[in-house]
């Protein structure tokens, strides 16, 4: 099915061309109806990535529209937009496996899977022209800092950034700890375990399994805020403003 789609999305087409493309694979209905890593989250991080893109500074502004004419000639500040769209969408799809399962062990490389359903997607709609700054976007989303997320690397696009920056910012959202403690839930990990030594919350990487989603909290209020995670000047700040309530609303929930 190609439908050389250039027209703005909107959540319902979206839904609409995944039900099209994917048809009844188990992973796709646990993803549109999943509250953590859900479609839900993927369009809240495509909203995120629109109003960023709104709120751009002029020098972020000129390198988006100069990758965006790498990307495609025509229109491409359009193409630009829906390459940063699609990936928002996708990012975190790969976390549910081909079974429509979430297991630990596959969470540190759902980026590979996400990319790679992303690219299903852009092939089917006319857009391959798109899949390698998508491919970028998703690949480089999770990264944090070298020290947490070693493993992975931060977008030395614009495009990616947006991506990366949108999603980042949600780890410090005042209401993130709910979709913390949901995908907890679902990995077996409890709100507090008493066992957790205070030495070992402080050794936690988002790599790795914690043994309470507190760790995961507690992590989202002092994690690095540098560059290389918010390659986007808003998104840097307006991390900050969010912090005191974050940190306000874990208090509460402990």
């Amino acid at each position: 099915m190609i439908i050389n789609q250039l027209d703005p999305f909107d959540e319902k087409g979206f839904k609409k061309l995944l039900k099209e493309i994917f048809k009844d694979a188990a992973w796709l209905n646990i993803f549109l109806h999943d509250s953590h890593h859900g479609f839900t989250h993927g369009n809240q991080v495509r909203l995120a990535c629109l109003k960023l893109i709104k709120n751009l500074t002029r020098e972020e502004k000129i390198r988006l529209m100069q990758e965006g004419k790498k990307i495609y000639s025509k229109n491409f500040l359009k193409h630009a937009v829906i390459a940063i769209e699609i990936a928002a969408i996708f990012h975190d799809c790969g976390r549910f496996n081909n079974k429509g399962k979430i297991v630990a062990k596959e969470q540190r490389f759902h980026h590979i899977l996400s990319a790679k359903r992303a690219k299903i997607f852009c092939d089917n709609i006319g857009l391959s022209t798109i899949v390698p700054a998508v491919t970028d976007a998703i690949i480089c989303h999770d990264f944090q800092s070298k020290k947490l997320t070693p493993d992975l690397k931060s977008s030395k696009n614009i495009i990616g950034k947006i991506v990366q920056s949108s999603d980042q910012m949600g780890w410090f959202h005042p209401d993130s700890i709910h979709r913390t403690l949901d995908f907890n839930k679902a990995l077996g990990v409890s709100f507090y375990n008493p066992a957790v030594s205070i030495k070992e919350r402080l050794k936690w990487t988002p790599t790795t399994k914690s043994r309470d989603a507190l760790t995961v909290m507690l992590s989202q209020l002092f994690g690095p805020t540098g560059d290389d995670r918010f390659g986007v000047k808003f998104a840097k700040e307006k991390v900050e403003e969010y912090k005191e309530k974050l940190e306000k609303n874990i208090i509460k929930m402990a």
